[in-house]
């Protein structure tokens, strides 16, 4: 994860790097001390550092599920890139993209319970109150007037072309010059 590239509102404090190695010296301190930060929820106690785990796992799935999802759902292009599954993609997707779709929705539910049956204040999984908080200040800050996201965020941008594109303007002895072969690497 490049921070430096990310951050759009903390542009003046954490990304300028460092001029004899090009490293974002302020981005890799602000991420060992959020770091800390984290290993400092191990001192408040069981509940808090599980339900951070719990939280990464939770996320992930959910990060995960909305683009397999997005794919079935929503119109789009969809066009393989150089490595796919072939007629498996094609056949066998709604399949696949089903029971991925079923697996991260019971495991991010088996994730949100809590630790044992009989809870209390003490004992209670936080996750629910932590992802549903999160959320929220996410969402509240994309569509936070004149600064949100919602006002400058266009998408993601190609900065690669394609392979195809890429293969037709080079010609095919450049094409098999640059290919790197088992045989090429072994010997």
């Amino acid at each position: 994860m490049d921070l430096a590239a990310r951050c759009q509102p903390a542009d003046l404090c954490i990304r300028p790097r460092f001029r004899v190695t090009g490293t974002p010296v302020n981005a890799v301190l602000f991420d060992g001390v959020l770091a800390l930060l984290m290993g400092c929820l191990v001192f408040a106690g069981d509940q808090a550092i599980n339900a951070v785990f719990a939280l990464s796992i939770v996320g992930n799935y959910i990060a995960y599920a909305i683009p397999i999802a997005a794919r079935f759902l929503g119109q789009n292009e969809f066009k393989p890139g150089p490595f796919d599954l072939g007629k498996f993609l094609f056949e066998q997707s709604l399949p696949n993209t089903t029971a991925a779709i079923i697996f991260m929705t019971f495991m991010s539910i088996v994730f949100l319970f809590p630790m044992a049956p009989k809870t209390n204040a003490q004992d209670m999984n936080y996750v629910v109150v932590v992802f549903g908080g999160t959320m929220l200040l996410c969402i509240m800050w994309y569509y936070f007037p004149k600064y949100g996201g919602v006002n400058w965020f266009t998408g993601p941008v190609p900065n690669v072309r394609s392979v195809s594109e890429h293969d037709s303007t080079r010609s095919s002895e450049e094409v098999k010059k640059d290919s790197i072969t088992t045989a090429d690497i072994a010997g």
